[in-house]
């Protein structure tokens, strides 16, 4: 499964930034100007909803279970 990059534009100066994946102890940055694309409550809620996902595709599939 191929991950779409998301488009964050930056509040400091204004450039579009690609974010292909970003984990919960790294904050995405501006490109151009350094500035945190995103705060700490927004890294860490995506870093939970991630795992969840992943957590979710790990499920067993019971439908080949005999």
């Amino acid at each position: 499964m191929e991950r779409d990059a998301l488009i964050i534009v930056c509040k400091g100066c204004g450039v579009s930034n690609r974010i292909k994946s970003y984990s919960e102890d790294r904050l995405p940055v501006c490109a151009k100007c350094r500035h945190p694309l995103i705060d700490k409550d927004e890294n860490e809620a995506h870093a939970r909803y991630t795992q969840k996902l992943k957590d979710f595709y790990n499920l067993p599939d019971i439908n080949n279970l005999k």
